[in-house]
């Protein structure tokens, strides 16, 4: 052997094994049972499988969330990655139900079998063969390098004194807002997680429920939102398959129409059998639709189910339909085609705000270099709202002028990176950048520039940093009259009250008074209410009177779709009893941004003010008023100015549905 060779050998001696990926380690290593399944003995994958059981060994996600139909894959990929941490990456886990009863049932139903079947798995599990053993129970396995608990998701003690590396949350629209005291049970799950950074695996899965109740749907909209897209045999085009192209013969009876069942392609038209769209789903590529920083998401219904036929769910459908039961039709919508069910309400259309946007310049991040916001005429102050999120700012800066009317100037979000993770909104980088919005110096349509009067910070469950903020900047002073702006770019600390229902504003009471964190003054807002006039005034008709729009008109530069989606997410309902609630719908930070805006509007003293106000505020633009004398006559400080929701309650409301 010469030198080179020997050489040659060494080197391969220290190479790296090659790791394989989960699915590749499951139809090596995975066995199925006839105690859970239809069939036993070696995996085989389908083509769609693949992507979502390779996320798990992917080192560059920490975040899975599976939104999924029902009987599709979410169990089997939560056994298969429970044995491949087990057996090959061990470390504590934890596997949570939604009850106590739902974890033995999936110990005994599930694992049990799996840990029998498989032979290396049943090598590494301490005391398997036992009936009694501490390390051996229904609800604990020991194994070299590791623990596996399930539990039930409703009591806080489950939660707490455990490090865990892989998390795994099934069912979790299912579980409740709060396990005791201590708050949202998967956040103190996730909470355990941290002494392993990177090296973390979390996993939500469940099939989606009510839209804006759903805990998937609101993770799967955090994540990069992947979707398997798949070829068309006849034109090649990829898409993602759609209850829509589902085609059948109207004009058959309701026993006769599943026979005629059958896939339409959205590009060509051409129409699939069960055989061509099962055969295209084998060849299924996920593609994301939303950035991706560590939370991969995966969305997928029983139309790429390798075990159900058109017929079957166009039959299901139409059964659903016609049986006059919306139960039916919500369990069709939520467990076989993955979708959101969405309860009756009123909310704005935001696809009509989507079309009635308008052609001026307005601005974003701090940090894009093309922003060139400038604030159209008729907007003569301006006011900013900042919704804190444990992981970035969303802000909006909005314009006013006479009659409420309003103009959206910039809306941003700020979020600073470290590597593929988002800093906490406690780090002090991020209220470094709304350091600069605020000390922005915003461009006018006369050449003037302006600055943000009042900006206006929800101090939600993050107070602090909030308050730190703004102790360095200018605040209002308080008496007994109420709260007045002295100095421009002043900042106030406010938080949402549902019992504010006659003023948006709260008067400044001794409980107000001794109501502060840090010699910071919270004020309150009535949310309600401002929420139900910006919906109202959303839904104005885009007519002018005498040349101007109606008063409350709002404006807004061309955003996209997902601004305006999210400034119609709430839904007002009037239960049954007459009380009125706020329904959350989807991400929401465009509307609580917004009415953030009007309560800092609010505090500037909109409300209050007259034609001399307004003149005044134009003539420090730059612009030639002059006040009408009629106008003159009504401003002086003696004349009476009707209150805003005085002039608001005389406007006609849109129905509301009774719930």
């Amino acid at each position: 052997m010469t030198v080179k060779e020997l050489s040659a050998g060494w080197s391969e001696l220290w190479r790296q094994p090659q790791t394989l990926s989960l699915s590749e380690w499951a139809e090596c290593h995975f066995v199925l049972s006839s105690d859970y399944g239809g069939r036993s003995g070696s995996l085989r994958l389908y083509g769609w499988q693949r992507g979502i059981f390779d996320a798990f060994t992917d080192r560059s996600v920490n975040v899975m969330v599976c939104m999924l139909a029902v009987q599709l894959t979410k169990t089997l990929f939560i056994q298969a990655a429970l044995a491949y941490a087990i057996i090959a990456d061990p470390g504590p886990i934890l596997l949570t139900q939604p009850k106590e009863e739902a974890a033995e049932n999936f110990s005994r139903d599930r694992l049990e079998p799996m840990i029998r079947d498989i032979p290396e798995l049943h090598q590494r599990v301490v005391d398997c063969g036992k009936k009694k053993s501490a390390a051996n129970t229904v609800k604990y396995k020991k194994f070299p390098g590791g623990s596996l608990s399930l539990v039930g998701s409703i009591s806080p003690d489950n939660w707490s004194r455990r490090s865990i590396r892989y998390l795994f949350c099934d069912e979790v629209d299912k579980y409740p807002r709060s396990a005791g005291v201590e708050g949202d049970p998967i956040g103190l799950g996730i909470e355990r997680t941290s002494n392993f950074q990177s090296r973390r695996k979390i996993i939500l899965t469940c099939s989606p429920t009510i839209k804006g109740r759903s805990r998937i749907a609101r993770a799967y909209s955090e994540s990069d939102q992947r979707k398997p897209w798949v070829p068309c045999h006849q034109c090649g085009a990829f898409q993602v398959l759609k209850w829509s192209q589902v085609k059948w013969e109207n004009s058959l009876s309701i026993e006769d129409r599943p026979a005629t069942a059958h896939y339409e392609c959205e590009h060509c038209g051409a129409k699939w059998s069960d055989i061509q769209r099962w055969s295209a789903c084998e060849k299924s590529e996920w593609r994301a639709s939303a950035p991706f920083t560590g939370t991969a998401g995966f969305w997928i219904s029983h139309l790429y189910s390798p075990w159900k036929t058109l017929g079957a769910m166009v039959a299901d459908f139409l059964n659903a339909k016609h049986s006059g039961n919306r139960e039916e039709m919500k369990r069709f919508v939520t467990t076989v085609l993955a979708e959101l069910w969405e309860e009756e309400g009123v909310t704005p259309q935001w696809n009509i705000l989507l079309s009635r946007q308008e052609d001026y310049p307005f601005g974003a991040e701090p940090s894009r270099s093309n922003d060139e916001a400038v604030v159209p005429r008729g907007a003569l102050f301006l006011t900013c709202g900042v919704d804190v999120q444990h992981d970035r700012l969303e802000y909006e800066v909005v314009g006013w002028g006479r009659g409420h009317e309003s103009w959206s100037v910039a809306y941003g979000v700020i979020r600073v990176m470290d590597g593929n993770e988002s800093l906490s909104s406690n780090r002090r980088e991020l209220w470094d950048e709304l350091d600069k919005v605020l000390a922005r110096d915003w461009l006018y349509e006369s050449g003037a520039t302006m600055p943000i009067m009042v900006m206006a910070i929800d101090t939600g469950d993050r107070s602090k940093p909030v308050y730190e903020f703004a102790k360095r900047h200018a605040r209002p002073n308080y008496g007994a009259v109420g709260m007045k702006i002295v100095y421009p770019r002043t900042v106030v600390p406010i938080k949402g009250s549902p019992r504010e229902s006659l003023q948006l504003i709260a008067g400044v009471t001794k409980e107000d008074a001794a109501r502060k964190r840090q010699n910071i003054r919270i004020v309150s807002l009535g949310v309600g209410l401002a929420k139900q006039e910006l919906y109202d005034n959303l839904q104005l008709p885009q007519i002018k009177q005498g040349g101007t729009f109606l008063p409350g008109y709002c404006h807004f530069p061309r955003y996209g779709e997902t601004y305006f989606q999210g400034l119609c997410n709430e839904r007002c309902i009037v239960n049954e009893n007459g009380d009125v609630s706020w329904e959350k719908l989807g991400r929401n930070e465009p509307l609580d941004t917004r009415v953030y805006n009007r309560g800092a509007a609010a505090i500037f003293g909109i409300d209050r003010m007259n034609e001399s106000h307004w003149a005044k505020l134009e003539r420090a633009l730059g612009l030639n008023t002059e006040i009408p004398e009629a106008a003159a006559q009504t401003a002086s400080a003696s004349a009476p100015v009707m209150n805003w929701q005085q002039q608001q309650l005389r406007r006609q409301r849109p129905q509301i549905r009774l719930l």
